[in-house]
């Protein structure tokens, strides 16, 4: 899991460096320039520098942004709607409602960031069927409060589950080593609030592992979930065990040095744990296994049987590792199978990929080029030799851009692999698989699972000056490679923080929604309810249902958002059959909490995706040529002219039967001789 927090572990807050007058920030924001002298704003045009993806900071993507006078000006002008809020709340438009806010009722989780998540076996404590998933979060810094021993502190111990994104319930009689681990006598004074047996942190990990090595392709329930390092306030290396959330049982401490806001995966069945802060490149791997001494037995085993073990796959500053020692940046799986059309070649290769951070070589190595965010990507097949992707060139400036990616230089941002549940190397989106087995355009590629990289900000140098407080973004991207990337939202939307198709930046300030930048938030797939066929009623029965290609603009309107089904018309380009489906248990993503830099704050939100994620291509849906199907069916095209995933190109075969003497394509434009003789 990727959990992440601000570049300082001081345990009294934020680093002064990087906190922010809200006033001074909201006018930079919209677009003034700051004068040191008098401490005034100088109104300006926003406009944006190009692009240096070397260093890429939040507006060096985006060119000329209009000027916005103030906050004023635009809650009481026409421009609030579309500016302050999604680009199309009703679904209609030039995107699609892509995230949703969850409704946390009565129970929830206090606001914070550099929390820890994960996906687990509920608690028994939750009264629902043996192995049903829950979301687990943990830990985390919060607003300051009066801890149980009358200190204040932002630090949290606490354990939160939810079985659907919405109601968090709290582990209120949490158990484990509270004097055998680490001493943490504290913690178990009679009357406390619920706190864990280890110390409050931020910046850690939680992940999900079980014993022994699965096939790559095979998923299953987790033997248990182990906690690691992070700021307490200092760094640490302690490792905790749990195999119900309840009991937590102190494992020792790591045989590397103490760290937090590192990043972790689950690779070919082991637990890497790559970098973090103070700056490191190390890779260690870790095992779950059953302690020497252990009365475990296959029926039934505690935390208290299970050990990690571990070894290093790489040491610090290696001569052959190509990237630079970091914190706050992400770590990815992706599965892919190496041949989709057979049915005897089923080899598969899994693969482990570095995203951004916050990274330096050592001021003393030759290669020491500042200390920033970064826009890099590394891939690797075997945990310890590491491959920088290089970005396309397409262009004259190919030599400088090709060392870095299209997005933005980030940390602490989100990520997350959107693969099948039946089969993790095939892409959560239908339309894919759907466009693979009828036309086979784009080859095997199509079906490699998708990478989703969002939110997250810049901080550090930046060409000859200092960020001295996080710029965060308002974007999401994805890549079946790691090296060709594709914008989701709108390009324009992150260049103010103030318009977007992507729901999840939604925070009220001052009573007004507006769309903010996150970052130290967490990114999980996890699945959520929706009534797909449009009876009204959610089913936890599979049920089959078809969708058409060419609903009328009514239904199409509201089936983008809400799933509903047309009849079917069997002239439409695609009608697709949706064959037991559960509704209680669609694949989607859950974006957790996090921090919205000065003018919001700390945050509790969690939003999940809807349809209209897998269906918008930079701010478009199914390219106006198609509509939005429920679930995870992703675009539908309308007619027959439109093929592709995202009904992007054009059927070349559209035309072959269509047109009689004299019609032929100049330059991909049909042209009209003698007569028409029929129309597809």
């Amino acid at each position: 899991m990727c959990n992440h927090a601000l570049v300082a572990g001081q345990d009294a807050g934020p680093d002064p460096a990087l906190t922010v007058d809200a006033n001074k920030f909201e006018k930079e924001m919209l677009g003034f320039r700051y004068s040191p002298e008098d401490g005034s704003f100088i109104d300006r045009p926003l406009t944006k520098e190009p692009h240096d993806a070397s260093n890429g900071g939040a507006f060096g993507v985006y060119e000329g942004f209009p000027a916005l006078i103030s906050m004023n000006d635009i809650t009481s002008s026409p421009l609030e709607d579309n500016y302050l809020r999604s680009a199309n709340p009703d679904g209609s438009g030039a995107g699609t409602r892509n995230w949703e806010k969850m409704t946390h009722g009565s129970q929830s989780f206090t606001r914070r960031n550099g929390h820890a998540s994960s996906v687990f076996t509920c608690p028994e404590i939750a009264n629902l069927a043996k192995g049903a998933q829950c979301l687990w979060l943990v830990g985390g810094r919060s607003e300051e409060y009066q801890a149980f021993d009358l200190e204040f502190t932002r630090r949290n111990a606490d354990v939160y589950y939810s079985s659907t994104g919405n109601e968090w319930w709290q582990v209120d009689i949490l158990k484990g080593d509270y004097t055998d681990g680490i001493g943490n006598f504290d913690a178990s004074f009679p009357g406390k609030r619920p706190v864990a047996p280890w110390y409050s942190r931020f910046g850690h990990s939680l992940d999900a592992i079980d014993m022994g090595h699965r096939s790559l392709s095979e998923e299953g329930e987790k033997d248990a979930m182990v906690l690691l390092g992070g700021y307490n306030p200092e760094p640490s290396n302690d490792v905790w065990i749990t195999t119900d959330g309840v009991t937590w049982a102190f494992d020792g401490y790591a045989p590397f040095t103490e760290r937090g806001w590192h990043s972790t995966a689950i690779f070919r069945g082991e637990m890497y744990v790559v970098g973090g802060a103070p700056l490191t490149n190390d890779i260690w791997v870790g095992n779950l296994t059953v302690k020497d001494d252990s009365m475990y037995n296959i029926t039934h085993h505690t935390a208290y049987d299970l050990t990690m073990v571990w070894k290093q796959k790489v040491k610090y500053m290696d001569a052959d590792i190509p990237f630079s020692p970091r914190s706050g940046h992400c770590l990815l799986t992706q599965l892919r199978r190496n041949n989709y059309n057979s049915t005897d070649d089923l080899s598969k290769t899994d693969r482990m990929f570095l995203i951004g951070g916050f990274a330096s070589w050592p001021s003393d190595d030759n290669k020491y080029d500042g200390e920033r965010s970064r826009n890099d990507v590394y891939v690797t097949e075997d945990g310890k030799n590491w491959t920088k992707m290089l970005a396309p060139c397409t262009d004259e400036t190919c030599q400088q851009r090709k060392m870095s990616m299209d997005w933005a230089a980030r940390s602490w941002h989100g990520c997350a692999t959107f693969h099948s549940p039946n089969d993790r190397s095939v892409d959560i989106n239908e339309a894919a698989q759907f466009e693979y087995e009828v036309d086979n355009g784009n080859g095997d590629e199509i079906m490699h699972p998708k990478m989703y990289i969002m939110g997250g900000g810049y901080i550090g140098t930046k060409r000859n000056h200092v960020i001295r407080k996080m710029e965060a973004y308002v974007d999401t991207w994805w890549s079946r490679d790691g090296m060709n990337w594709q914008q989701v939202n709108l390009k324009d939307s992150a260049a103010a923080a103030l318009y977007t198709t992507q729901e999840w930046a939604e925070t009220a300030v001052e009573g007004v929604d507006i769309n903010i930048g996150k970052w130290g938030f967490t990114l999980e797939t996890f699945i959520r309810s929706e009534d797909m066929n449009g009876d009204g009623v959610i089913s936890t029965e599979p049920i089959s249902f078809d969708v058409a290609g060419n609903m009328p603009r009514k239904a199409e309107a509201v089936g983008a958002e809400a799933g509903v089904v047309a009849p079917v018309n069997t002239n439409a380009r695609f009608w697709r059959s949706i064959k037991n489906k559960t509704e209680s248990k669609v694949p989607s993503l859950f974006f957790i909490a996090g921090d919205t830099v000065d003018a919001g704050g700390l945050v509790n939100d969690v939003f999940v995706s809807k349809p209209g994620l897998l269906c918008e291509k930079n701010g478009i849906s199914c390219n106006n040529q198609g509509i939005c199907g429920p679930g995870t069916l992703g675009c539908i095209c309308s007619s027959r002219q439109w093929l592709g995933e995202y009904c992007e190109r054009l059927n070349e075969n559209y035309y072959a039967a269509a047109w009689g003497l004299g019609v032929g394509r100049v330059n991909g434009v049909v042209v009209l001789g003698a007569m028409v003789w029929f129309i597809l």
